[in-house]
């Protein structure tokens, strides 16, 4: 409807019945009757199979612009890198939750010393003689009277400990506070690419478009070419024969010369466009696309108000900043409930002595430890009252986010009416250019009108077709930069 090229169109009906009729040799009538209603049920049979195929949706074909989109969002180095930085956030989850798991480590030590500090005691020089005086006093020898002076140096020799030591957290709160912080922090992320993928859209439609774009345009040039190429032949002629002058021809030229500028600088912005969008799609920047004449822009939309509504809703900075508020307010309890106690379930398991051969050396040990942190010089207080005034920095950024999306789907939906006005008039005009210059194509070849008047008139209808192209186009744009600005809620 909005663009310049044209079809036939005939009816599939017409069509059979034309196969019919070179298939088929003329008989009577009631032969022809015959095999039109069988020509009937056949076309019925077929039209009520292709209905029930479309509504299965096995011949809906999927669109150049989706298969682009869908490519984009697969392939986009940009958006890898975000998806990446949420399997990130993924980890981080997983580490955090690992935490509420014991802690199991495994240890072995073995000690070589000699010298150093040691542990003097005169066991021997102090019982010795009271053991002798007794031995004598009893008659007997009960008591020894060899005992040596303790001498154990303090580093051990030959000492061995291995064990197994296992850290059950029985409850900490700064562990719980950090998995739920950790939890809201991957939305945080998820939300941040959902945004970048919901712009990567609106820039991919944005390109093809432009592509689209162009194309039309030097298909209206090429019609442009043809129609002052034979302008230029028939003033040669005309020349020839001395019936017009040179400047004819040279007007003629002129105009030829002209138009090869304005096609040179629509295919470099037929290759920017390609470029781009190739680009979006991580793929070789002279990759050729696929054009889509069957593109037209909705022209039903919702209301203002609903269309601002549901921007709130469905754009995804928006669910960003909820997810930044929920994961400071863990932040807030994790200061908040720090002043708890930490309790704790140790466990050894192992074999500790003298030499490397575990026997009789084995032994474990269990305690329950309690770390209460009472006073720390104000400085949770201070860490508690921070994650408040950034819980309140993220509710003022909400607000002013909210006011910037409806702003942006205020001058998206404003911008996509003037389009669609534009559009309009811009088909009243190429209307009227195209009868003004049948009409004086006609004069023109009847000797009643100048060849400025043809040029002029020309001119004007090449002028009215790039208008209507121009403005489709900066329709569908618009449409996208709407689609975008409501979070696709159109």
């Amino acid at each position: 409807m909005y663009l310049t090229r044209n079809y036939h169109y005939r009816p599939r009906r017409t069509l059979y019945l034309e196969e019919a009729k070179k298939d088929c040799p003329i008989g009577s009538l009631p032969e022809r009757a015959a095999q039109n209603a069988q020509l009937r049920q056949l076309l019925i049979g077929i039209s009520i199979l292709v209905l029930l195929l479309g509504n299965l949706g096995l011949l809906r074909a999927q669109s150049p612009l989706e298969t682009y989109i869908n490519a984009g969002i697969e392939s986009n180095l940009s958006l890898q890198q975000r998806s990446l930085s949420v399997e990130k956030s993924r980890q981080a989850l997983r580490e955090a939750k690992g935490l509420f798991m014991p802690k199991v480590d495994f240890q072995a030590s073995y000690s070589l010393a000699g010298g150093g500090r040691a542990l003097e005691f005169p066991i021997g020089d102090l019982l010795n003689p009271v053991y002798a005086t007794l031995n004598q006093l009893t008659g007997s020898e009960q008591f020894p009277t060899n005992l040596e002076n303790v001498n154990e140096q303090f580093a051990p020799n030959n000492f061995q400990e291995t064990k197994i030591t296992v850290i059950q957290p029985l409850f900490n709160s700064d562990i719980y506070f950090n998995y739920q912080a950790k939890q809201h922090l991957i939305g945080v992320e998820a939300a941040n690419m959902k945004a970048y993928e919901q712009e990567l859209v609106k820039e991919i439609k944005t390109a093809y478009y432009g592509y689209l774009q162009t194309d039309a345009v030097l298909q209206i040039y090429t019609e442009t070419e043809e129609l002052l190429k034979e302008i230029l032949r028939v003033n040669q002629r005309l020349v020839e024969n001395d019936k017009a002058t040179r400047d004819a021809v040279y007007r003629a030229e002129y105009e030829l010369s002209k138009l090869a500028q304005e096609v040179a600088s629509a295919e470099r912005q037929q290759q920017t466009s390609q470029a781009y969008l190739n680009f979006l799609l991580n793929r070789p920047l002279d990759t050729p696309l696929e054009i889509d004449s069957l593109l037209q822009p909705e022209s039903e939309f919702l209301a203002l108000g609903e269309l601002e509504n549901g921007a709130i809703r469905q754009r995804a900075e928006i669910e960003q900043i909820n997810m930044a508020q929920a994961a400071n307010l863990e932040a807030v309890s994790l200061q908040k409930y720090s002043l708890l106690p930490q309790l704790n379930l140790v466990a050894d398991v192992g074999f500790q002595g003298f030499g490397y051969n575990f026997s009789e050396q084995e032994y474990w040990l269990a305690l329950v430890s309690l770390n209460w942190n009472v006073f720390q010089g104000f400085q949770r207080q201070a860490r508690q009252q921070q994650a408040q005034i950034d819980q309140k920095v993220l509710g003022l950024q909400r607000q002013q986010l909210e006011q910037q999306i409806q702003l942006q789907v205020r001058e998206a939906f404003f911008q996509m009416q003037a389009s669609q006005k534009a559009v309009a008039a811009s088909q009243a005009g190429l209307k009227s250019a195209r009868q003004a210059f049948r009409i004086t194509q006609k004069k023109y070849a009847q000797d009643q009108a100048s060849l400025l008047a043809l040029l002029d008139t020309r001119t004007q209808f090449t002028t009215a077709q790039l208008n209507l192209t121009i403005a489709t186009y900066d329709w569908l744009a618009k449409l996208a930069e709407l689609e975008y600005a409501t979070g696709g809620n159109l």
